[in-house]
């Protein structure tokens, strides 16, 4: 009988230290352009929000994996292309497929659509916003795609990195909170969580200069920090 007992308690020990571990570590999957590359003002790749989000996960013992699918200049329907054809990725130093990678995922994190918005757009004097609105819908229905294509993979946390003024051009406010607008709603009818950084970007501190489109190192701690607020109330919290 004491030694059923015995049995029985250390399966329950053993149990309760399983349940204790159990989904504490995260696979983190970082995609997009150059801003989810951790380009800095010269174009150079720096440390980007991932990084900080990749630290922050591994100081706090709960970073299972970390895979990144990332490179400057990328486009929607690159993303698209890429999932579709299935791609391989490094992932803690073994080859995996992004397809494999998004449905491992407990967090995925997305910033892609700028390159979208500005290609073959050419800003002389036949320019006018209208043609960013009308390149908008375009951008729109490429995106509907995406975010469809990651939830057939993926039903964990998503984060869209939303737009900003690249270009600091007081004519383009009104399209860039139009277009954070337009996106944001889409996303969220995938479950997607939109994260607006327009306003946050108004502010000089996050970039080396004047002339700038990519952040400085204080630019991407800030996309970070509302990265980590969003994951510590709807990810690590029930981790």
């Amino acid at each position: 009988m004491k030694k059923i007992l015995t049995i029985v308690i250390i399966a329950l020990a053993v149990l309760l230290i399983y349940l204790g571990f159990k989904d504490k570590d995260i696979y983190y999957l970082s995609l997009g352009d150059s801003l989810a590359n951790g380009v800095n003002g010269i174009g150079v790749k720096d440390y980007g929000y991932a990084d900080y989000v990749k630290d922050y996960l591994d100081n706090n013992d709960l970073l299972d994996n970390y895979a990144s699918l990332t490179s400057n200049n990328k486009r929607s329907i690159d993303l698209i292309k890429e999932i579709e054809e299935n791609v391989k990725i490094t992932v803690d130093g073994k080859e995996k497929t992004i397809q494999n990678a998004l449905i491992k995922a407990d967090i995925i994190t997305i910033s892609i659509g700028m390159n979208d918005l500005f290609s073959n757009i050419t800003f002389n004097n036949d320019f006018s916003v209208n043609d960013l609105y009308n390149k908008l819908d375009e951008v729109a229905l490429d995106l509907d795609k995406l975010f469809k294509l990651l939830r057939d993979y993926s039903k964990e946390e998503i984060i869209f990195i939303g737009f900003y003024n690249c270009l600091k051009e007081e004519e383009l406010v009104e399209f860039f909170k139009y277009a954070n607008d337009k996106i944001s709603k889409l996303a969220s009818s995938y479950d997607i969580d939109y994260l607006d950084i327009y306003e946050d970007f108004n502010n000089t501190n996050y970039f080396d200069s004047i002339i700038d489109s990519f952040p400085n190192k204080k630019g991407y701690q800030a996309i970070y920090s509302k990265i980590i607020a969003i994951l510590e109330e709807k990810v690590i919290k029930k981790s």
